[in-house]
């Protein structure tokens, strides 16, 4: 058994003899190290941990200032502060810009047919009147002169429409001096309603012309009217005279 142990020591003595100085040369370093002979420039990153520091060994004198993070400090390290007031409120903002127009929707369905309206009035007119002149009449220069009608009374029942139309025949002097226009006016009631022009060419002539188409309101009630009629003669010098040779007035009534 020494025999045995003999031979591995001396087949291992070089390496014993190693370790020994190894061993003990860490240990002799450990011992001579002197505080502050170890520099930072010396250890590895990382190397030393917080279980190879003793108690206290690092104080604030040990810290650059403003080198710490809330993140290097342990959960629950600092007090929260108090909730702040809550601030004035901020003022009225501006008016948006206005958005920009949309798209044209697209046409919607047809509605429902609306239901049937009450009749309408008859639309056809009626002769409600046939006036006519009563004898040939001269119309002297510079003057009005009357034309006697025939059958020029008529009704215009309530909600009716009257419209005066028709055409007067005249015989033209040779010459009219100084005219500032002649005509056959026509009234109802006493008010003028419409007329027919009296032309002063062709010259010696005779024409018939178209009355303007003259109107009567709708009444409320059934209304009884009276038509007449005068011829204005403004040539200026004898001889000068108009003669109304015949007139075709009729009334249609419409409603």
């Amino acid at each position: 058994m020494i025999h045995r142990f003999t031979g591995h020591l001396r087949g291992n003595a070089v390496g014993y003899l190693a370790l020994f100085i190894a061993l003990g040369g860490s240990s002799y370093a450990a011992v001579r190290l002197t505080p502050g002979s170890v520099k930072s420039a010396a250890i590895a990153k990382r190397a030393v941990t917080h279980a190879k520091l003793a108690r206290n060994s690092v104080t604030s004198a040990n810290v650059a200032k403003g080198t710490l993070t809330p993140s290097d400090f342990k959960a629950g390290t600092f007090l929260q502060g108090l909730k702040g007031d809550s601030g004035d409120s901020g003022g009225e903002g501006s008016d948006g810009l206005d958005g920009l127009s949309g798209f044209k929707g697209d046409a919607g369905d047809a509605g429902p047919q609306g239901p049937q309206g009450p009749a309408g009035k008859d639309g056809n007119g009626a002769i409600a009147a046939k006036i006519r002149l009563g004898n040939t009449v001269t119309a002297p220069h510079g003057s009005s002169t009357s034309v006697p009608l025939s059958g020029g009374s008529w009704t215009q029942s309530a909600g009716q429409i009257n419209l005066l139309a028709g055409t007067v025949t005249l015989a033209v002097p040779s010459s009219c001096t100084g005219s500032f226009g002649n005509s056959l006016v026509i009234s109802v009631d006493g008010q003028a309603n419409t007329f027919a022009l009296a032309p002063i060419v062709p010259a010696g002539t005779t024409v018939t012309m178209p009355i303007v188409v003259g109107t009567m309101s709708e009444t409320d009630g059934d209304t009884q009217h009276t038509m007449t009629a005068s011829f204005a003669n403004s040539c200026t010098k004898g001889g000068e005279d108009y003669a109304v040779n015949g007139a075709k007035l009729d009334v249609i009534a419409f409603g």
